[in-house]
């Protein structure tokens, strides 16, 4: 493991919290409309996995002053998957 133990904690912790978040808001009954999009769901699953890798990235880059290795940058993307099938069952009733 290439990543600090504090920094992959605030990134759970991002990654729950966010979730969270989701889940209490909801989704817009625009989004199938608006992105012209037949499972809702998994558009709205991608766009999250993607808006949580791009905040991880973007916070090591603020807090290291840096880009991320590869390994690291792997290792962000684990982060998110490590929660995986909460995320795919919260998005999978928008379908």
């Amino acid at each position: 493991m290439t990543l600090d133990k504090e920094f992959s904690q605030q990134t759970t912790e991002l990654i729950q919290q966010t979730l969270e978040l989701y889940k209490s808001a909801g989704a817009s009954p625009r989004v199938g409309q608006t992105w012209n999009c037949e499972n809702v769901g998994d558009f709205l699953c991608g766009f999250f996995v993607g808006e949580m890798v791009g905040s991880a990235l973007s916070a090591f880059q603020v807090v290291h002053k840096r880009e991320p290795t590869a390994d690291e940058h792997l290792e962000i993307i684990e982060l998110v998957e490590s929660h995986a099938k909460e995320i795919k069952e919260f998005f999978a009733k928008f379908n």
